[in-house]
């Protein structure tokens, strides 16, 4: 448009009269303009190919997110400064919208991640096992997601790796958490990259007690490569593998029992896209998860019990859009796993299941007129176990009043209940979750602003029917099969708020979200209906950031507070009926480039020393292993590449 608009102006710039010369014009020209009925503006993507329809509040780059204060450049850790999360600051996990961690998937271009954490104590924070450095741009959709991503009951994080790099770079990194390094080799039509690192809690531990005395420190190392092939516009080809190891041991709990994990985890991706001459798109894709943990001295002294999971995931769709206004999708996939675990104490108790979920999926997507998007789409399940068929509808609709959106979304999901739960009763439903949210934006240059009402219904949420059950996995085993059933329910509503703004003053950007959000649930060892241990009521996020010029330096505070967990107190009637003290951590993050090829990024938790609370257990207060956590590193880039180049492929 912007062409067509500009030889307008050429042309009749050259129609004016001059001072030199007179020009007589006897052709009639006739200019005729149109409107296409898809305009870019209208679909807001992240990787290109990430669909819109569902409620995302932001697209993030990597930078943005190491940057913010606190964040210490863990994704999961920053991504909890948007509405719909809840901080869960005693495990680090992601949780959206009333829904437990497990109900939130990771997703690397398309293809499902088994174990996106990384391993941890007992009431201790995990940090994503992948750099934030590998992705184009991270974009949580924390309600409402298309029907291709499947096993994802509440919400789904796609991250979509770069697609070729044409430069080679190279680049080192040091911190009191260790060390690493890597880079990307660039070759005709493709690339290779490599990125190495080990942590070390040694020195750190030294430098700050917390409320864990480890045996030995915390120590993981791990490996990754990806190989890219581009040989045109129309074909790419990547392939990615992990490998991480970790191990530690440390004393927990009254009776000091050593605690002893260690841990292997393997992942494994590789995807291919297509576009024919015809507009026909096509991709294939699997994925190769695979973590064996260990732990001695897991539920009290001189156990042991051993948790193997695998996980093989195949994804083909074909697309095509037919008209500037209607595009269909069509995709098959399944999810087959194997799940193995072993108590021992006295005697072994041993479990296994092997699930195994095919699916198939179709969605089209049409535009009656200019200013109207509309998606609809189907989802259909079998699962192998029971021999039963889930089937999945969902309806997404967009309405555009200029800078202004207006959504509304309808959808059905369904996941396999947690291991733990299927291999004592393999004839359990899959849950549900039934999702409806209404919503508005305003998108004007860097400014978004969001406000997103939901409401959302479960079914066939796995439930303990055994009077006085417990969730310990020690016991679990010792329970017949008829004490695990699909009788569980519950709901969870709310709002959502956003609003960000980088252009408000000069150097200077802000954002700000809210989420209430009501839930209850009875599933689990919940006998009745009440609110989750892990839910809370009001949660907020203020992200500042300056930047300095002059000394090559950004400075991020981070401000989030939520209202207190809930928990039971024996003196009044009710499971959950009292609430902890709210929580509230005040975060800074300084990142300074003293040179062009070097970047040192230091960032603390809770500056303030607030000893949180995440709730109570027996009279004793939850509290995590450390109340602040800092982190000092340096990046040095090697050759001739500057800093903000970063070497993580």
């Amino acid at each position: 448009m912007e062409q067509r608009i500009f030889s307008i102006l050429f042309l009749l710039l050259c129609l004016q009269p001059s001072s030199v010369a007179q020009v007589t014009v006897t052709d009639t020209v006739r200019i005729q303009l149109w409107t296409d009925s898809v305009e870019l503006a209208e679909v807001k993507v992240a990787g290109k190919r990430t669909p819109a329809a569902n409620s995302r509040f932001s697209d993030l780059l990597p930078v943005e997110l190491v940057t913010a204060g606190g964040a210490n450049g863990d994704l999961y850790q920053a991504l909890q400064t948007l509405p719909g999360t809840q901080v869960q600051g005693e495990s680090g996990r992601l949780l959206v919208r009333g829904g437990s961690a497990n109900e939130t998937q990771t997703f690397i271009d398309g293809m499902h991640v088994l174990n996106p954490y990384t391993s941890s104590g007992i009431n201790s924070s995990v940090r994503s096992r992948y750099s934030t450095f590998m992705f184009s741009g991270v974009n949580l959709a924390s309600g409402g997601a298309p029907q291709e991503y499947g096993e994802a009951l509440s919400a789904v994080l796609p991250l979509e790796t770069k697609d070729y790099s044409r430069v080679n770079k190279l680049g080192l990194n040091a911190s009191v958490v260790g060390a690493g390094g890597g880079g990307t080799r660039s070759f005709d039509k493709g690339s290779l990259s490599v990125d190495i690192n080990y942590q070390d809690l040694t020195l750190y531990d030294k430098l700050y007690k917390g409320r864990r005395e480890f045996q030995d420190p915390y120590r993981m190392y791990s490996a990754a490569s990806q190989w890219r092939y581009t040989p045109d516009a129309d074909n790419i080809l990547k392939c990615y593998v992990q490998y991480d190891r970790t191990d530690f041991s440390s004393w927990e709990g009254v009776e000091r029992r050593l605690f002893d994990l260690s841990e292997d985890n393997v992942y494994f991706n590789t995807t291919y896209r297509h576009t024919s001459a015809g507009g026909w798109e096509t991709f294939f894709g699997t994925a190769y998860s695979f973590c064996e943990q260990t732990v001695r001295g897991a539920a009290s002294a001189g156990d042991e019990w051993k948790e193997s999971r695998q996980e093989l995931h195949l994804k083909a769709k074909l697309a095509r859009r037919f008209s500037p206004s209607y595009r269909m999708e069509a995709g098959a996939e399944s999810y087959i796993r194997h799940h193995e675990s072993s108590y021992r104490l006295l005697d072994r108790a041993h479990t296994a299941v092997s699930p195994i979920v095919t699916a198939a999926f179709l969605s089209a997507t049409y535009y009656p007129w200019e200013h109207l998007k509309g998606e609809i789409s189907c989802r259909a399940e079998y699962n192998r176990l029971n021999h039963r068929i889930q089937i999945s509808p969902r309806l997404a609709l967009n309405y555009y009043l200029g800078n202004v959106m207006l959504s509304a979304i309808a959808g059905r999901y369904t996941q396999l209940p947690e291991n733990d739960y299927l291999v004592h009763n393999r004839n359990l439903h899959s849950e549900t979750c039934t999702q409806f949210t209404l919503g508005a934006q305003y998108h004007l240059g860097d400014r978004f602003w969001k406000a997103e009402l939901y409401y959302k219904e479960y079914r066939n949420l796995a439930l303990l029917a055994a009077e006085g059950a417990t969730e310990d996995f020690s016991l679990l085993w010792q329970l017949p099969a008829t004490a695990f059933t699909s009788n569980g329910y519950g709901r969870s509503k709310g709002i959502d708020l956003f609003f960000r703004d980088p252009s408000l003053l000069k150097h200077f950007e802000y954002q700000l979200s809210y989420t209430y959000n009501l839930s209850k649930r009875k599933y689990r060892s919940y006998a009745e209906l009440t609110v989750p241990q892990y839910a809370t009521r009001h949660n907020a996020a203020l992200v500042l950031k300056y930047t300095i010029p002059r000394l090559n330096s950004i400075i991020g505070l981070t401000n989030r507070f939520s209202s207190g967990r809930p928990y039971h107190n024996p003196s009044r009637p009710g499971l959950f009926n009292d609430e902890v003290k709210p929580y509230n951590s005040l975060d800074v993050g300084i990142t300074y480039l003293p040179s062009k090829k070097v970047i040192i990024h230091a960032s603390a938790t809770n500056i303030l020393g607030r000893k949180n609370v995440f709730g109570q257990e027996n009279g004793t207060p939850i509290l995590a292993s450390d109340d602040h956590f800092f982190y000092v590193g340096i990046f040095l880039t090697l050759g001739k590449k500057a800093a903000y180049d970063v070497s993580n492929f």
